[in-house]
């Protein structure tokens, strides 16, 4: 998917090292973002997780970055901070 236009890029920890600059595609952030996570150990945050369920699956805890559709009530929050913050 391309992203039409950043309202916010996360840029407010300013230790993280994110710029959206050049990234137009999913694809991009999702590499980038997988690129900070690798960088900031965060397999450290939990640490190695797998178990097996009682349904006789093992599962493995991870941390990531998902890309998911987001909430409305959410994007109208966002959008009042960031016209209060001009």
């Amino acid at each position: 998917m391309r992203i039409k236009r950043w309202i916010r890029d996360g840029g407010s920890c300013e230790s993280n090292g994110f710029n959206s600059d050049g990234i137009t595609t999913d694809d991009q952030l999702l590499s980038v973002a997988g690129r900070l996570l690798d960088k900031a150990c965060s397999h450290e945050i939990v640490g190695e997780v797998l178990f097996e369920g009682e349904d006789g699956k093992m599962y493995v805890g991870t941390v990531e970055f998902i890309i998911s559709e987001a909430n409305p009530d959410y994007v109208k929050d966002v959008l009042e901070q960031i016209e209060e913050e001009e």
